[in-house]
Order: C-alpha cells, then sequence, then structure tokens
C-alpha cells in the first residue's frame, strides 16, 4: 500500500461555486437582457395606466389619496389564501374558483372607482394655478416615458 490517493476535501466545494457563480452571471444577463427586449405582441403592463396622474400630484394630495385607498384595501389578502387553498383541494372546485375570481374582479373595479373619485376630488380641490402646474408636471411625466420607449413598439395592431 505504496500509493494512497488523498481526496482533497475542498475541490469539491470550490466546484460547487464556481458553478453557482456562473449560473449567477448567466441569470443576471438573461434577466437584464429579457427586462430591456419588449416583443411587438406584449402590452404594457396596465397597472401603470394611471401611475402618472398619481405621481403628478402634489406631495401631500398623494398621502391623502394613498390613505384613501388603504382604508379599502381590506378584503383582496382573504381572497386570495381562499384561492390558494382551493387551488389545492382534490378534487378541483371549478366553480367556487370562479367566485371568487368574479369577488376579486368586483373588488377591483371598486378600488379602481375609489381611487378614481378620490383623485378627482383632490383635482376640483385645486385651484386654476395649481391645475395648471398639475397639468405641466402630467405632461412632463408623460413625455419623458414616451422618450424612454421611443423606437419601441407597444402595441401591435
Amino acid at each position: 500500500m505504496a500509493d494512497v490517493v488523498r481526496k482533497r476535501r475542498w475541490v469539491p466545494f470550490l466546484l460547487g461555486l464556481s458553478l453557482a457563480l456562473n449560473l449567477a452571471v448567466v441569470a443576471a444577463v438573461a434577466g437584464a437582457g429579457m427586462r430591456h427586449h419588449r416583443a411587438d405582441d406584449r402590452k404594457p403592463h396596465s397597472r401603470n395606466a394611471g401611475a402618472a396622474y398619481i405621481r403628478a400630484l402634489p406631495r401631500e394630495a398623494r398621502q391623502n389619496l394613498r390613505e384613501t385607498l388603504r382604508e379599502r384595501r381590506g378584503e383582496n389578502g382573504r381572497d386570495v389564501t381562499e384561492m390558494v387553498n382551493l387551488l389545492r383541494q382534490k378534487p378541483f372546485d371549478a366553480a367556487a374558483a370562479a367566485q371568487v375570481f368574479d369577488a376579486q374582479r368586483v373588488h377591483g373595479l371598486a378600488q379602481l372607482e375609489a381611487a378614481s373619485a378620490a383623485w378627482l376630488k383632490e383635482v376640483t380641490a385645486m385651484d386654476e394655478n395649481e391645475r395648471g402646474a398639475y397639468a405641466d408636471r402630467l405632461q412632463e411625466l408623460s413625455e419623458k416615458r414616451r422618450s424612454r420607449h421611443k423606437g419601441t413598439v407597444r402595441y401591435k395592431n
């Protein structure tokens, strides 16, 4: 037994670390590529449709709007929990899932209506000069958004 091969314990650890780093680099590059690439048939996020209207508001008006919406938020979390439970049920109850989904839709529409009413209340309370300044900020935000996406097809006709 002259030649006993000693196993180096650090080699598998080093190989695992190298693999993890390579995967992290590949994931970062792929994520960056996907983030900046928009296919012609991808639609913009509808969640951002009214964001400019809110961002252009003065700080105090934005805070008032957020408080109003925060007070109404409540039940959506329970609906998601209920949906998760339904999805795990065996057998799956499609009718119950549809009811939960409808309740979420109704809640979302109510939130949108509340946001619209709160926004209108804030804008109505503005005097002529404040509304003009708000319109200027809104236009500036819109132009910044357009210039960021210049040359990018946002909607497929």
